[in-house]
């Protein structure tokens, strides 16, 4: 399963260092070049939790082998695009894929391993995207330096086949399933501690999706350095974010609460977003910031995913909380960064888009605290 989520994860990292060379070859805008980025997720932001109760509904294997197998044609088309709408279309193609297997990819784990092993395992889970978006971002300047970025789109359409035949091989099928649709979604929209997570999620990768899909833009842009270098710096903040997705798991195995938890990520998130969107610092000390806050912020998927389990109604609806919860991160993966390069652009600096920044935090702060009331009360 962690295979198919680094597939995933390559997804969604492999856009961010070729937007340069996009906006070149294809004459995209920054907000074209954003909209390449962010497509992906505009499928899961409309469907997801339809998705969830389908994979609920209908098997969960069946349809996360069926997502990495569309996937995988996105790729493909994408590789043979040769114009804006189409690598757009693409884009929506692999973000359809993208949504189907990580939304069952939740309630396989969680179906594997139970007890107090089950928030490590989600744990680890959770780590699917950092770590391959971390894996893109590093082979892509090698890529792009042989076989170009359209090589890249087909070496990962094949990974996701490979992935496909493994996971049908080797990962059971969950036990539970069959539910009337209707029935799953309306208690699922029923449980407050889903909704919080869900809005807690959106709040979070606002944030750090807009970091790592404006970081490599911004270095060759603003700070004239190269794609190699930018890509570099860009692997290295994606890949800090999974020792805080694993220190996640670890503190609440051990008996951290998840509010506390969460609140502590998001005052860490707002702290380093002031450093780093402030031009009064030198440029070294806002990269240490930004791997401070992929760091410190990476709590709180971990949070997320190990609280699906906890706050589905039961079991079978696992499926259609995780596909509410990845609704909601599509949507704000979806909007973060068109709203920090509209604010760039409409003020003429990046230093603009702070306050969307804040805001994101403050609202991740907030979903905390709800989440600490709502499983106090449980208790």
């Amino acid at each position: 399963m962690f295979a198919g989520g680094l597939v995933c994860g390559a997804y969604i990292g492999k856009a961010p260092p070729v937007l340069p060379v996009l906006r070149v070859e294809l004459g995209l805008s920054l907000l074209e070049s954003g909209f390449v980025a962010t497509t992906f997720n505009l499928l899961g932001g409309t469907l997801g939790m339809l998705i969830g109760v389908f994979c609920d509904r209908f098997g969960h294997k069946k349809l996360g082998l069926a997502g990495l197998a569309i996937m995988a044609l996105g790729g493909l088309l994408g590789a043979a695009a040769e114009s804006f709408p189409a690598l757009l279309a693409s884009r929506f193609l692999e973000g359809g894929g993208f949504i189907l297997f990580t939304v069952s990819g939740t309630a396989l784990v969680a179906a594997a391993v139970t007890g107090p092993d089950r928030p490590k395992a989600l744990s680890l889970w959770s780590a699917y995207m950092p770590s391959g978006g971390s894996l893109a971002l590093l082979l892509a300047p090698l890529a792009l330096a042989t076989i170009g970025w359209r090589g890249l789109w087909v070496v990962l359409a094949c990974a996701a086949l490979a992935c496909a035949v493994l996971i049908a091989r080797t990962v059971p099928a969950t036990r539970f399933g069959g539910v009337a649709s209707l029935r799953l979604a309306v208690e699922s929209l029923a449980q407050p501690g889903s909704l919080a997570l869900a809005l807690l999620f959106a709040c979070y990768v606002a944030q750090w999706n807009s970091i790592m899909i404006w970081l490599p833009t911004f270095a060759v842009g603003e700070r004239g350095a190269s794609t190699e270098a930018a890509a570099l710096l860009t692997a290295l903040m994606v890949l800090a974010n999974v020792p805080g997705n694993l220190a996640g798991g670890w503190l609440l195995a051990h008996g951290m609460p998840r509010g506390k938890l969460i609140v502590a990520a998001a005052i860490v998130a707002a702290a380093c977003s002031i450093g780093i969107f402030g031009a009064w610092l030198p440029d070294a000390a806002r990269y240490a910031l930004v791997l401070s806050f992929s760091c410190g912020a990476g709590v709180i998927p971990a949070a997320i995913f190990s609280g699906v389990p906890v706050h589905a109604r039961t079991p079978q609806h696992i499926g259609t909380t995780n596909g509410m919860v990845m609704q909601t991160s599509q949507i704000g993966q979806f909007l973060g960064p068109i709203l920090i390069a509209w604010l760039a652009t409409r003020f003429g600096n990046w230093e603009a888009s702070l306050w969307a920044m804040l805001g994101f935090a403050a609202g991740c702060a907030l979903c905390g605290l709800a989440l600490a009331r709502i499983e106090r009360r449980g208790r």
